[in-house]
């Protein structure tokens, strides 16, 4: 097998997979739409800080789910993230979110880990056949 096989191979494999792990993403975020709705409600109802995007991808589809969670799984690290400009996000949010417990937050944080991993798949496939496509074509 020649050099140019094996990095379309690898590359068509990694992008499938990344596409068969999105399918299951969304179906675990489906499962856990309800616990998604109460925590976006209970952060809405102590007025916590969330993010444009999140505010307006809560009301698209599941298939909206990494840019829904992304918020959450970042204020749960303690990332020190930005609500507008150069306005910080208040240390009652992640204090908040921090104190879930792992029964509530748990499937969430999995989730996001998975769409790292799905993310670096796809964008490693793609790569892999944009190089395949540049220097073996």
């Amino acid at each position: 097998m020649t050099w140019p096989s094996i990095l379309i191979s690898v590359s068509v494999i990694s992008f499938l997979i990344s596409i068969v792990l999105q399918f299951i993403g969304y179906i675990i975020f489906r499962k856990n739409a309800q616990n998604f709705e109460s925590l976006i409600s209970e952060f809405r109802k102590r007025r916590l800080d969330l993010d444009f995007s999140t505010q307006v991808s809560s009301f698209f589809s599941p298939s909206f789910h990494p840019v829904k969670i992304s918020w959450f799984a970042r204020l749960y690290k303690g990332v020190k993230l930005q609500r507008r400009g150069n306005e910080s996000v208040s240390q009652e949010t992640y204090d908040f979110i921090q104190s879930l417990p792992e029964k509530e937050i748990g499937w969430l944080i999995r989730l996001h880990t998975l769409n790292m991993v799905t993310a670096v798949m796809m964008i490693g496939g793609g790569l892999g056949f944009i190089i395949w496509r540049h220097f073996y074509k």
